[in-house]
């Protein structure tokens, strides 16, 4: 948070309402660069790189997916959108919003690389675990694990 509010009972506050941090103004430029430099410090642990949904496991540092214990062979795309659909489990979002997360908002390509990259992951998968990447008619994607 970045506030004008000073007093202890509002840095309190703010921090119990989920604030990682708590900056008063007026503040230095260099000490808010610190700030964010040991806030990505903490989201960069190892023990937070181990991402699991179900029988899916992925590990963000060593860039590996498993599946009931066996390794994956997944391009860099589908490893980044099932990371993406793994960090919001059971919510639907729309091939746009998919682009925009996975893809980036400056891709130029169209929603058909979801349906193709979607395709491919569920090949992966295999019969047995194909129904974790479920279509929700009319809406997108989810992750049902």
């Amino acid at each position: 948070m970045l506030t004008a509010k000073d007093e202890l009972h509002d840095r309190v506050q703010g921090l119990d309402l989920g604030a990682d941090d708590y900056l008063v103004k007026p503040f230095e430029f260099e000490e808010l660069l610190s700030r964010i430099r040991a806030n990505l410090r903490r989201l960069n642990k190892p023990g937070l790189q181990t991402l699991v949904a179900g029988p899916l496991t992925l590990d963000e540092a060593r860039h590996q997916a498993q599946l009931d214990g066996h390794f994956l062979d997944l391009t860099p795309r589908e490893f980044d959108l099932l990371r993406f659909l793994i960090r919001h489990p059971q919510q639907v979002f729309s091939r746009q919003v998919i682009l925009d997360r996975v893809w980036g908002a400056d891709f130029l390509g169209g929603e058909g690389n979801v349906d193709v990259c979607i395709a491919s992951l569920r090949s992966k998968l295999g019969p047995e675990h194909r129904g974790m990447l479920q279509t929700v008619r009319s809406v997108g994607f989810r992750l049902s694990p």
